[in-house]
């Protein structure tokens, strides 16, 4: 039995849980649990996996996760990513170019610029002499095509009623309809350390949450400031959870495996704050402010 293993054991037993209780509290099978304590990672489905076990037994017991994997982080097997080896590069001897090489690099640049203003002046006569033509052309036909006839009366009052009929057009109907917002809200980041990050969740009345697992399996944890869990337990792959959580002031998101984890706000997809291949777990707290708080 590892030093881990008598540290999550001990810790269990101190809360009074059996091997049952906790296999209930955790959806994780009991002769997964066992391993853990006996420190028999081999018996896993993985080794992520078996990061994923230890840190929802630590969570179920009391325990902080992060202590927990820097504590012992010898006795727990690392991410399968950690595990591939880097490849040796091999470094080629760079020749230093001549002053020779230098200009001749330089040769292209300067014709692309040359023919770069070519263009631009020959667009700039064109349009000069398309836009002399139809000024022409179009002070001819007005002069043309105006006859004045003594004999027709001038009917002002038709030209005030157009111009009444123009005035009378109320702007504030356009502009209620372009003044319509997203319901999604705004989501901004507040502040960020990896593996954890700060995000603020406003103008927005609604705060609904869609957890998916796509492309493999993956742990999440879904928890409010107050200790109280909506969600922790393994996602399979293609299975999804919904959760509405717009009286809710502030979430903590504990991702075990980014790369096989989408969460979406208000149906809109949320970008994780860190790259998912090199920061594969990470804890996300959003502080909600709906529009009434604001």
């Amino acid at each position: 039995m590892t030093e881990l293993g008598n540290r999550l054991k001990q810790a269990r037993e101190e809360k009074g849980m059996s091997l049952e209780d906790l296999q209930t509290a955790t959806k994780i099978q009991k002769r997964y649990l066992i391993g853990i304590e006996e420190g028999n990672y081999a018996i896993m489905p993985g080794q992520f996996y078996a990061r994923a076990f230890i840190r929802q037994y630590s969570e179920a017991v009391g325990l902080d996760p992060e202590l927990i994997f820097e504590e012992y982080k010898n006795d727990i097997p690392a991410n399968e990513k950690d595990e591939i080896p880097q490849l040796s590069r091999v470094k080629t001897r760079k020749q230093v170019p001549s002053k020779n090489h230098k200009v001749i690099n330089f040769i292209p640049k300067v014709l692309m610029f040359l023919a770069f203003v070519a263009v631009v002046a020959i667009l700039y006569v064109l349009f000069q002499n398309w836009g002399v033509g139809n000024t022409s052309d179009s002070q001819e036909d007005n002069n043309q095509g105006v006859v004045y006839d003594p004999a027709t009366p001038v009917n002002d009052e038709g030209e005030g009623d157009s111009q009444e009929d123009d005035a009378g057009e109320d702007p504030a109907e356009e502009t209620e309809e372009e003044q319509v917002g997203s319901p999604a809200g705004s989501l901004s980041e507040v502040s960020s350390s990896s593996p954890n990050a700060t995000l603020e969740l406003k103008d927005t009345d609604k705060f609904e949450v869609e957890l998916s697992a796509k492309g493999g399996n993956t742990w999440v944890g879904v928890s409010n400031s107050e200790g109280e869990y909506f969600h922790s337990k393994e996602l399979f792959d293609g299975e999804t959870e919904t959760f509405d959580l717009s009286e809710e002031s502030e979430i903590l998101f504990n991702v075990g495996w980014v790369p096989a984890t989408e969460i979406k706000i208000n149906g809109e997809t949320l970008e994780f704050p860190f790259s998912v291949d090199e920061v594969t777990t990470q804890k996300i707290t959003i502080k909600f402010v709906s529009n009434g708080q604001q």
